[in-house]
């Protein structure tokens, strides 16, 4: 990230403690926060799903389609605030309404001139840096539990039931996927070999 992407996202995070959330979030995460992980599809209330259309459409000409739910799996790590006060929202809506036009309107003005354009997610690159971002902070509590003796209690039960069972679904996802890739790999080599045999 750029020295001026950086402070735009500062900026951003600033906004979102104003309004009551974490320092670590920005508004557009905290909203895919509540409309992606926080309700069911069919239970977002429609303050947030107002506030995900409206940052979305404003995003859309530098970052296509689902601005709010891309800024969640990139904070997915972090801590949100959970059951947002009627106080919260009102401050959100008035930092996110005026800013959002402003900055739809400099956005599709730039997008009609063909200065930007949607990016394409690589979401390989995406799963990798997550990944790394995962083990980094999985090892870092290893060498904790490791250096200290730690004592178990409900909560923190609780939070390693559900750590193993995440642990256990990313797994069989990686061994799918690997395993995807070698019956590939085998399907190639015996085409190849299929090919070179009429050949013959």
């Amino acid at each position: 990230m750029g020295i001026l992407s950086n402070f735009f996202v500062s900026i951003d995070q600033l906004g979102n403690v104003l309004a009551g959330g974490n320092p670590d979030n920005t508004i557009s995460s905290r909203v895919g926060y509540y409309t992606e992980e926080y309700y069911s599809a069919d239970k977002i209330p429609l303050k947030w799903r107002l506030f995900r259309n409206l940052i979305n459409f404003t995003f859309y000409p530098i970052d296509g389609e689902g601005h709010c739910k891309e800024a969640y799996y990139n904070d997915a790590g972090e801590e949100f605030d959970d059951k947002t006060s009627d106080f919260a929202i009102a401050i959100l809506a008035i930092i996110i309404i005026p800013s959002c036009i402003i900055i739809a309107i400099l956005l599709y003005t730039l997008y009609l001139f063909k200065i930007v354009s949607p990016k394409q997610i690589n979401r390989s690159e995406n799963i990798k840096n997550r990944l790394r971002i995962a083990e980094a902070k999985l090892r870092g509590v290893l060498t904790e539990l490791n250096s200290y003796s730690v004592k178990i209690d409900e909560e923190l039960d609780d939070i390693l039931d559900d750590t193993e069972e995440r642990v256990q679904e990313i797994a069989e996802k990686i061994n799918g996927v690997l395993n995807l890739n070698q019956r590939l790999e085998k399907y190639k080599l015996n085409k190849r070999k299929h090919n070179d045999n009429g050949k013959v």
